[in-house]
């Protein structure tokens, strides 16, 4: 019986993983390090979908990813080849009760991302379409500490960061039209809502 092959993101939660159950962290400096300063998707990726998790509940994650967003998705708009990020948000980390929560979430949705994603139309992650869609990503971290107040949208908001941080990984043009896709439905929900509230 031949072993699965882990895709990119099974790759990646199972090196935090390892790394965790070694004693260190779970924070942001130790997915930059698994991921290396030249992978922005990934580095967009996991925290991203740390508010996806059941862990979005907790005070504050939505808006240290929003940061973290700011940062990377900014530095890759911009055409950075490496990205930096400061000591003070590296050191972030999770408990070790919300980390064995959060592997524990990451374990399925990997397998099941790496099951549907494979490089495929990859003009359509090209540098400069690239570079367009890390400044969306800009934008909407830029409003994840106010979707703090707001049930389920901070969810919303990491799922379009978390989409189009895992077609950038895996090179996968047709996931990037479905975040295209994504980003105009949200576009057009947030334009219904303000025309209701208004």
């Amino acid at each position: 019986m031949t072993a699965t092959r882990e895709g990119p993101l099974g790759t990646l939660v199972d090196k935090v993983e390892a790394r965790a159950l070694a004693g260190e962290d779970v924070s942001i400096g130790l997915i930059q390090e698994v991921a290396g300063q030249r992978a922005a998707g990934p580095m967009l990726l996991l925290p991203a979908l740390v508010v996806i998790s059941p862990l979005s509940i907790v005070p504050g994650i939505p808006t240290m990813v929003g940061i973290n967003t700011i940062l990377i998705a900014g530095q890759l708009a911009l055409g950075r080849d490496r990205i930096w990020l400061p000591e003070w948000l590296r050191g972030r980390c999770l408990s070790a009760k919300h980390a064995k929560t959060l592997l524990r979430f990451l374990k399925p949705v990997s397998r099941a991302a790496d099951g549907v994603v494979k490089r495929r139309f990859r003009f359509l992650t090209s540098a400069p379409l690239r570079r367009v869609g890390a400044a969306v990503c800009v934008l909407v971290g830029a409003i994840m500490p106010l979707l703090e107040f707001i049930p389920f949208t901070s969810t919303v908001a990491a799922t379009i960061i978390a989409v189009f941080a895992l077609a950038i990984a895996a090179r996968d043009g047709f996931l990037a039209l479905a975040w295209i896709g994504l980003v105009l439905g949200g576009i057009g929900v947030g334009y219904f809502v303000w025309q209701v509230v208004m």
